[in-house]
């Protein structure tokens, strides 16, 4: 049997989370130029995955412009650019352009770590062990995007192709050569096979000396970026080609309905719900029901269906929801979640609050009523602090800090709930939303004053002393047991163990074996 390779949790992690701020800082580059971007594959700018379920997809670009149609992938680089795709040339679902046509545009964001912390902890004792492990990672967009046409890359041979390593899945990249400015500047002079730049800052001048089959992509007197293109084996997509045109209109979508692409059909699905365009119900219902159809577009045409066309969610989403097939389950909450209806809402809820459905299930669930942002799921997301599962727990504790301020009202309501998994699940939403607000300080300490939930006091402990004393003068108010208590809480967050300190680390590490012969 061939040996199978996987990458391991944090190396997996971290190409996603490099994937998403890569496709966010592409969508900006964009939106800048006049598009109107949004996802087109689902979670391309988040870093939600269930490696239990693999999901089943059609293997789509990443964003998509509901101006005019444009569709683009974005494969972001780390440390330095490079014109480079992931690639298999035996498995035509793995190979670099799968799903994409000829007028689709691949992006090439450079991402940086500016800032990475690592922190771990480990100790073995009596047969047991225990270990810890944090990174923390503050990603920056880096220097100038670059873009080339699906067509200019199938026109232009790779110019180099090696194998990933172990950790990173032994997969096959495949590169086209290409030389990258390093600094911003102004072009001075070209030759047949150099590029001579004066760098904006000093004026210092720099020679670049082009090798190989590239051909120089800038001219005299241009102004260049770090990380731009100056000379390449394939063609580049000028600044003035990358501005929105604002073309689509009915027939455009309505080709793409037509079209045999699967990942074509899809577009025109989503873009026309994106759009609120119902004149299409008819096409995308018959597409739908279409027992042969892909079910990754099937599920897209469900949630146009409730969210354009006004059909119930349960009639559409149900035979996905139920499917024996958990890929087909997983993928149908999480357009849920895309849907947005009051119907979805409340379809999410019951999954989520239903402890018969797999871990999995609820999960995704927990997600998708976070990205809807609206109050039902709100209300939702905080009644699930009282399930016995806390892996729910904690996931409604992500989706609520996910939503941000508009879930802070709710949540100071449940500090005073009288189940106590509950307040405390709002305690910690809220201590993770900080800064709040002044308004919503003062409304915490006013209920102090009344001997509100102790997870008030501990809430108000755990934020930064400064914050608190400035924008709460009722604080100097309460007893001194209180007084006391969150002064306790300040002296730890600003003592040095604060930043070592695990509470899932076991107070005692003895094993308890009984008796043994």
């Amino acid at each position: 049997m061939a040996r199978m390779f996987f990458k391991p949790n944090a190396s997996f992690f971290r190409k996603i989370a490099v994937g998403a701020v890569g496709a966010s800082a592409v969508a900006e580059d964009l939106s800048g130029r006049g598009h109107e971007i949004a996802e087109l594959e689902r979670g391309s700018t988040d870093t939600r995955i269930w490696r239990d379920v693999k999901r089943k997809r059609v293997r789509i670009p990443d964003l998509v412009c509901i101006k005019c149609g444009l569709r683009i992938e974005s494969r972001a680089k780390t440390i330095k650019p490079t014109l480079s795709m992931s690639h298999s040339p035996v498995d035509e679902a793995r190979s670099w352009d799968f799903g994409m046509v000829d007028n689709d545009v691949i992006a090439f964001p450079v991402c940086d770590a500016i800032d990475e912390n690592e922190w771990s902890l480990g100790r073995m004792e009596n047969f047991e062990s225990f270990w810890n492990e944090r990174n923390w990672v503050k990603w920056r967009p880096s220097g100038l995007i670059n873009y080339s046409r699906v067509c200019a890359m199938r026109s232009t041979s790779a110019d180099k192709s090696t194998r990933k390593g172990a950790t990173e899945g032994m997969e096959t990249s495949i590169s086209w050569r290409a030389t990258f400015s390093t600094r911003c500047g102004v072009v001075e002079a070209v030759g047949p096979d150099t590029v001579k730049i004066c760098r904006s800052s000093d004026q210092h001048r720099y020679t670049w000396k082009i090798r190989g089959k590239q051909k120089i992509r800038v001219n005299v007197g241009q102004i260049v970026q770090v990380h731009e293109v100056i000379a390449s084996s394939v063609n580049m997509m000028p600044s003035d080609d990358l501005k929105c045109s604002k073309r689509i209109d009915n027939d455009y979508i309505v080709g793409l309905l037509r079209s045999r692409e699967r990942t074509q059909r899809f577009t025109g699905i989503k873009v026309a719900r994106l759009r609120l365009d119902g004149t299409h119900c008819d096409t995308i219902m018959e597409l739908t029901l279409d027992d042969e159809e892909d079910v990754y577009v099937r599920l897209e045409g469900a949630s146009y269906l409730a969210a354009v066309c006004g059909h119930e969610v349960d009639d559409l989403f149900l035979r996905f929801v139920n499917n024996s097939d958990q890929q087909n389950q997983l993928e149908a909450v999480i357009v849920l979640g895309e849907t947005g209806t009051a119907g979805a809402v409340a379809l999410l809820g019951d999954i989520l609050e239903d402890n018969s459905l797999p871990y999995f299930l609820r999960s995704a669930a927990a997600w998708s009523l976070a990205r809807t942002g609206v109050q039902d799921g709100i209300s939702r997301l905080v009644h699930a602090f009282r399930d016995i599962d806390h892996r729910i727990q904690g996931e409604a504790l992500q989706g609520l800090v996910s939503i941000g301020q508009a879930a802070i009202p709710t949540l100071i309501k449940g500090l005073n709930d009288l189940d106590g998994n509950l307040a405390a699940g709002c305690a910690e939403a809220l201590r993770q939303l900080q800064p709040l607000t002044p308004d919503s300080l003062g409304v915490l300490a006013e209920s102090l004053r009344y001997r509100g939930s102790k997870w008030v006091v501990w809430l108000l402990g755990n934020l930064p002393r400064e914050q608190v004393e400035s924008a709460v003068e009722e604080i100097q108010q309460v007893g001194p047991d209180v007084r006391y208590a969150m002064s306790l809480l300040w002296a730890f967050r600003e003592s040095w163990i604060a930043g070592n300190w695990d509470p899932s680390l076991p107070l005692d590490s003895r094993i308890d074996r009984g008796d043994q012969c």
